[in-house]
């Protein structure tokens, strides 16, 4: 008896193995016309694991925040090293979504987002790199201070004004240090 029902619960189990492996298949990808197959065997194809197509906000959230609180961490240390490498990480990646959303929608139109993140931000991303550049913590801190706050008047003609960034009061990064290496080679 016991025989018998581990063997209906084998068949079973591969039963819906099989069933399983069938769904996947039927749900991959079909292959790209004149793709080359190996002797005997259809070309493996991609795996779909994810479509994402992120938002602005998805977008800001990933690669502008951390970045701003990066900069500001370093700034707090005088790491004038990383400060300017994440100020160039911050500037690269406004535009990395201007690239990724070139037309952002509005109530009746739309706003270009590469020209609008030059005009907007590219005078505070000057101000902030001088004070890099000086190493100046006072001249930093006006700039970056700035630079908050343009972000803020972004949200606010994007309609959404309850988006307010601020100055950091704490890095949220408990696992790098913030610190100058000594001996480090400062960014070109």
């Amino acid at each position: 008896m016991k025989s018998r029902t581990l063997a209906v619960a084998l068949a079973a189990g591969i039963f819906a193995l099989a069933a399983a492996a069938i769904g996947i298949a039927q749900g991959a990808p079909a292959a790209k016309a004149g793709a080359p197959a190996a002797a005997g065997k259809a070309a493996p194809q991609p795996l779909v694991i994810l479509d994402f197509k992120p938002t602005l906000s998805d977008l800001m959230t990933m690669l502008i925040q951390p970045r701003h609180i990066k900069l500001w961490a370093a700034s707090q240390q005088r790491n004038w090293t990383l400060a300017a490498f994440e100020l160039n990480e911050m500037r690269a990646a406004f535009d990395k979504i201007a690239a990724t959303i070139p037309k952002y929608p509005q109530p009746g139109t739309s706003v270009d987002l590469g020209p609008t993140f030059i005009s907007l931000m590219g005078p505070k991303i000057q101000a902030v790199n001088g004070a890099i550049g000086a190493q100046n913590p006072m001249q930093f801190a006006t700039a970056f201070n700035d630079l908050t706050v343009t972000c803020n008047s972004c949200h606010e003609a994007l309609n959404h004004p309850y988006l307010v960034i601020k100055v950091p009061d704490t890095t949220g990064y408990p696992n790098q240090d913030f610190r100058p290496v000594p001996g480090a080679a400062p960014l070109k």
